[in-house]
C-alpha cells in the first residue's frame, strides 16, 4: 500500500467500532450478572405485563379498578415489605413513575402485592434498548 493510499483511509470507522465495543461490554456484563435477594427499600422492575393486586382493594374502585391493575414491562416499584417479612411469600411494593397513566395500568404510588416471578432487581436492558430504538425510528 502506498503512502497516498494510507493517507486516504478514514480512521473514524475503526475508532467508532472501538468506542461501540467499549460501551457495550459493561451493558452485556451487567445483563448476565447474578441478582441478589430482593429486600425492603430496593427498587425493582416488572418482568412483563402482570396482574398486580392492590393492598387495599376498595381504594381504587371509584376509578374503575376491581382489586387489581396491570403492571407494564420494566415498571419501577419500591419494595415496602420483603417476602421474608410476609407470611404468604409475596412482596408489598409501591409503584414509582409518571402520575398520569391509562387504565388499567397501575396508578402511581399505588401499593400492590406481587409474586417473586413478577419482579427483578435488574431491568430488562435489551428490551429497553429495543423500545428506545423503536421510538427513535418510529414513523409516528
Amino acid at each position: 500500500m502506498s503512502h497516498a493510499e494510507e493517507a486516504r483511509r478514514n480512521p473514524l470507522i475503526p475508532v467508532g467500532c472501538a468506542v461501540l465495543v467499549v460501551l457495550l461490554i459493561p451493558l452485556f456484563i451487567y445483563s448476565i450478572g447474578p441478582e441478589g435477594p430482593i429486600k425492603k427499600d430496593h427498587v425493582v422492575f416488572s418482568t412483563g405485563s402482570h396482574r398486580a393486586h392492590f393492598e387495599d382493594e376498595t381504594r381504587y374502585r371509584a376509578f374503575g379498578y376491581h382489586g387489581y391493575c396491570i403492571l407494564q414491562p420494566r415498571d419501577q416499584l419500591l419494595v415496602l415489605e420483603s417476602a421474608e417479612a410476609r407470611s404468604d411469600d409475596t412482596y408489598l411494593a409501591q409503584t414509582i413513575g409518571p402520575r398520569k397513566r391509562e387504565f388499567p395500568s397501575c396508578p402511581s404510588q399505588s401499593k400492590v402485592i406481587l409474586q417473586a416471578h413478577q419482579i427483578t432487581l435488574k431491568p430488562d436492558t435489551w428490551g429497553g434498548f429495543q423500545d428506545a430504538l423503536a421510538r427513535l425510528f418510529s414513523s409516528e
